[in-house]
């Protein structure tokens, strides 16, 4: 075998074995439970699925993450407050405070213990809290990607290193909530605490923009390829959805990969599971919900699962090969198991009391972090400062001799300065870039790709350039 594939291996099996290692510590599901005028929250063992019901009482319309041995529960439009239970003490709500009336908390990302960001689904900006206290730390504007009603519709984020990305809607509220003609991603530096600019070319501040409208699922992370995929509902009951794949890295929009259409119905929920194999929760003209399984290279749909039925609310993978579906139909609702493997079902209903709406698991993770930490054997590392001014470092480092060219670029694909180029020796080399232009001028401020190409592997790094 050659010595890269064989290195290109090698490198799957600690990338899988750190995975396994890092999600070692699930013991249990954690269930949102809702009829829809009162609400709970659940236990499951995940060794011997027993369920400990209705251990904590939450607001009938609530989410829910997972961090640092901690839930955090955002109760929603009507109660407009996160609530913080201990699981290990008896599921004791330790500390619940307001996020402001009528403000309709949408999703929590925790990065440390005294800061954490609160997309808001009834204002124009991201609350950054304590939630150790309930003080605000302040907030970040997102009134320049309102639509007309002056609400962006700020719903689901997924945190990216020090970079936040966060789904945003643009629903026309003065009509019923239907779609307008552009919905995105608005990217937060969480280091800044300022929203970054991912197309400097445009005046003003700008977004990720879609593919299709209306993003209703969260972010679904493929460590394999390194991106995002969101599923977008566009209008309902008109297939005219999708799920896009977002690269973090370049903070571009990839385009559709699956479509409503191919899928069978409006998008509800994705999953990934490999390269090859995915979930998702579609739903028909009449609302029924149907669990299909998909094939992210090529957005085909492979099978319906389970279903229709008059309720599929939410689906997660464990680290033990298991799929936890809420289905809370009238008829028989609960948790229904499934193996990955094989997508056959191996257990359920699992009573949950009320019906089950999102089920989440604990983990190792000490924050809530969507996607694991770069690969430390990649063979360009991120950049160092970033943001920078007076210049860039990297390493570049090679398993064998190899033809390599690095390269820096602005966001509208103009080459600006040559970095390295030739026949490269193996080993680490230190590379730097001076911020200037192959002519030697200072390159304006702004976002800029910086793009290994070597052999077939091209790698690619951003860097922000400030004054």
């Amino acid at each position: 075998m050659p010595v890269r594939s064989l290195a290109c291996v090698l490198a799957a099996v600690l990338l899988a074995i750190a995975s396994l290692s890092a999600r070692a510590a699930e013991t249990h599901a954690y269930v949102v439970t809702t009829d829809f005028s009162t609400g709970g929250l659940s236990s499951i063992d995940l060794a011997t699925r027993a369920v400990a019901r209705d251990v904590a009482a939450v607001y009938s319309d609530a989410r829910a993450r997972w961090s640092g041995g901690l839930l955090y529960v955002l109760n929603r439009l009507g109660q407009d407050n996160l609530q913080v239970i201990d699981p290990a003490a008896g599921f004791t709500t330790v500390r619940q405070f307001s996020l402001g009336n009528g403000s309709n908390p949408s999703d929590i990302i925790v990065v440390s213990p005294h800061k954490a960001y609160v997309s808001l689904y009834q204002r124009a900006e991201i609350l950054i809290v304590d939630p150790t206290t309930g003080v605000s730390l302040g907030g970040i504007d997102l009134a320049p990607f309102a639509d007309a009603d002056g609400i962006p519709e700020a719903d689901h984020m997924a945190r990216f290193g020090r970079w936040l990305f966060v789904s945003l809607e643009r629903l026309d509220e003065t009509h019923v909530f239907v779609p307008t003609d552009t919905s995105l991603v608005a990217v937060i530096d969480a280091g800044a605490d300022t929203v970054v600019d991912v197309n400097p070319a445009l005046p003003g501040k700008q977004a990720i923009v879609l593919s299709r409208t209306n993003p209703v699922t969260a972010f679904a992370w493929d460590p394999v390829e390194r991106v995002f995929y969101l599923g977008c509902a566009g209008s309902y009951r008109a297939t005219d959805g999708g799920i896009v794949k977002i690269d973090p890295a370049t903070m571009r929009d990839l385009g559709v990969v699956a479509t409503e259409a191919a899928l069978g119905g409006d998008i509800a929920h994705i999953e990934w599971h490999t390269a090859t194999h995915g979930y998702a929760i579609v739903t028909d003209a009449d609302f029924n919900a149907s669990l299909v399984t998909w094939n992210p290279s090529t957005g085909a749909k492979l099978a319906t699962i389970f279903g229709p039925s008059s309720g599929l609310a939410d689906c997660a993978r464990d680290d033990q090969g298991e799929l936890y579906v809420c289905d809370n139909s009238f008829s028989t609702p609960g948790i229904r198991v499934f193996s990955t493997a094989t997508d056959l079902p191996i257990a359920g209903p699992l009573d949950t009391g009320l019906p089950p709406f999102q089920v989440l698991f604990d983990a190792l993770t000490p924050d809530v972090l969507d996607v694991p930490p770069a690969v430390a054997a990649s063979p360009l590392s991120n950049p160092a400062p970033n943001p920078a001014r007076g210049g860039v470092a990297f390493r570049l480092a090679l398993d064998h001799d190899a033809d390599a060219a690095v390269e820096a670029f602005d966001l509208g694909g103009r080459r600006v300065r040559t970095i390295e180029r030739g026949r490269t020796s193996a080993g680490a080399h230190e590379l730097r870039w001076d911020l200037r232009d192959d002519s030697g001028r200072i390159v304006a401020p702004g976002v800029y790709l910086v793009r290994l190409r070597s052999e077939a592997r091209t790698i690619v790094r951003r860097v922000s350039v400030v004054e």
